[in-house]
């Protein structure tokens, strides 16, 4: 499942670098990229089902999620220089989405990986209220595969994406903020 995930999702990037902006070209970037995403949620799931589960399995999971936090956001970089009007600052942006998502991507495995080590500690972050989910939503890739449907409009395309990493900044600064707070309480 991780192999196809990662297949569908490199399959998505190279149309997205290889395309002129277009509509077709953005339903079939997003298609990918939403296929990508569901085989790597569906990949632990189906893991545990079957009784396969193994570190090696959740690394390469996570291996393969690093990549693509990476590839997606230096490829909006690559697609945009190549193939769409845009201002050479607005360049800077992909560059700061691919260090936040990061960022975020990091710390929230080490949090994950750190509580589970506490003797007191469990890896429950709380309830889960609409506030939170609809807070958290900038952050989901499922929102950030489905923007790229507006590739055939440049200019509002970016204007998404960059309202998508503003959100993500904020979201990444907050959390970072939590996760260390709630470290040095254990």
């Amino acid at each position: 499942m991780t192999f196809l995930s990662a297949m569908s999702t490199t399959a998505g990037l190279a149309l997205l670098v290889a395309l002129d902006p277009s509509v077709a070209g953005g339903v079939a970037v997003a298609a990918l990229l939403v296929l990508g995403f569901a085989l790597d949620s569906a990949d632990g799931q189906v893991a545990r089902l079957s009784g396969r589960t193994s570190p090696a399995g959740e690394w390469l999971d996570h291996v393969v999620d690093a990549a693509k936090m990476v590839a997606v956001h230096g490829c909006v970089l690559v697609a945009v220089w190549l193939h769409a009007p845009h201002e050479t600052l607005w360049l800077v942006i992909p560059l700061a989405f691919q260090l936040v998502a990061t960022v975020m991507f990091a710390g929230g495995t080490l949090i994950d990986l750190l509580k589970r080590a506490l003797p007191t500690e469990t890896s429950d972050r709380g309830p889960t209220t609409t506030v939170r989910a609809l807070a958290l939503l900038p952050a989901d890739y499922g929102v950030l595969a489905l923007c790229f449907l507006l590739w055939g409009l440049p200019a509002v395309f970016q204007t998404v994406y960059a309202l998508l990493f503003a959100a993500n900044a904020v979201l990444v600064v907050l959390l970072l903020g939590k996760w260390f707070r709630e470290l040095r309480a254990a």
